[in-house]
C-alpha cells in the first residue's frame, strides 16, 4: 500500500488498480444474518464472506449492550457454509476461542496499532492472539505470504 501522505505523489495508478479489483465488490453494512442470506452471496456466484465478529472474549469489558452469542453463531454459520464451494470464508478471532473443522486453515497473525497496543494492558496481550480462519474453498492466499515479507508483524505458519 503506498504512504497516502505525501503530497506531489501519484498515486492515481495505485487507485485505479484497486478501482478495478473491487469493481464487482459488494460491500453490505448491518446485521451480519441478514447480509449473508442466498440472495444476496452464493446466487450471484462465489462469493467472498470476511467475518470480524466481537470476540467472545472480553465481550463484557468492551460491551455494554449486546448478545453475547454473536462470536458463536458466527462460527456455527461459518462451519455451516464451510463446505460449501461457492463460499469463501474468513473468520477472524483469538487464539483458543474457535475450534474449527479439519480444513480450515489457521493464520496467526499480531495487530500492530490502535490504542490497545500502546499500553501494558490486555490490548498489547491480545494482539499476538489474532487469527483468521479459512475455509476450506478459500484459494492459496499468496497476498498474505506477501505481507510476511513486508510486515514484521505479520507471522505466517506454513
Amino acid at each position: 500500500m503506498p504512504h497516502l501522505g505525501n503530497a506531489g505523489r501519484d498515486i492515481s495508478g495505485y487507485f485505479r488498480q484497486l478501482a478495478n479489483r473491487l469493481r464487482k465488490v459488494r460491500v453490505c453494512c448491518g446485521d451480519w444474518s441478514r447480509t449473508l442470506g442466498e440472495s444476496v452471496t452464493i446466487r450471484h456466484g462465489v462469493t467472498g464472506v470476511f467475518l470480524d465478529p466481537p470476540y467472545a472474549s472480553d465481550r463484557n469489558q468492551s460491551y455494554a449492550v449486546d448478545s453475547t452469542d454473536v462470536a458463536h453463531d458466527v462460527r456455527e454459520w461459518a462451519v455451516a457454509n464451510g463446505d460449501n464451494p461457492l463460499y469463501r470464508i474468513a473468520l477472524c478471532g483469538y487464539a483458543g476461542e474457535h475450534a474449527m473443522p479439519d480444513g480450515w486453515k489457521e493464520i496467526p497473525w499480531k495487530a500492530a496499532g490502535g490504542y490497545g497496543s500502546q499500553g501494558t494492558g490486555k490490548g498489547r496481550e491480545n494482539a499476538a492472539r489474532e487469527r483468521i480462519w479459512f475455509s476450506p474453498h478459500c484459494l492459496s492466499m499468496p497476498l498474505l505470504f506477501e505481507m510476511e515479507t513486508r510486515n514484521q508483524n505479520f507471522a505466517v505458519q506454513r
